[in-house]
């Protein structure tokens, strides 16, 4: 009886690998290839693999429609390798109207922008209705 349970129990965590890995989420700093505001507190990133993640913000991002550069530091230092996370920091540069022209947020969530999100964003501004929050 306990080797079918160990069994039962050893498959259960097989199974369960696959799908914990699919939500893993990964936009390498060195594979950035390109950026557009959403909102005051979202930003969609390209990477060169033509993959889109919408990085959730926080902080003094109130000039990204207006911004022409940006750039993703990582938090705990220079490592082009590492996938960028919560914490790491967003530098905008120009454009904006604010008074500080430098403006600095910080990654809240890095997620996949799915068809389905992308949609929904473009139902939401036709409609001139808030953007969901995913």
């Amino acid at each position: 009886m306990r080797i079918k349970l160990f069994l039962a129990a050893l498959v259960l965590a097989a199974a369960a690998v696959p799908a914990h890995a699919a939500s893993d989420v990964c936009l390498r700093h060195r594979d950035v290839d390109g950026w557009g505001a959403r909102d005051n507190h979202s930003v969609v990133v390209n990477d060169r693999f033509g993959r889109k993640y919408l990085l959730t913000l926080s902080g003094l991002c109130s000039d990204l429609n207006y911004a022409f550069g940006m750039g993703i530091r990582a938090f705990g230092g220079v490592n082009m390798d590492t996938c960028v996370e919560r914490g790491d920091h967003i530098v905008m540069r120009g454009g904006g109207v604010g008074p500080v022209p430098n403006n600095t947020c910080w990654v809240q969530k890095v997620q996949a922008y799915t068809k389905d999100m992308e949609q929904a964003d473009r139902v939401a501004r036709k409609n001139h209705q808030p953007l969901n929050t995913f």
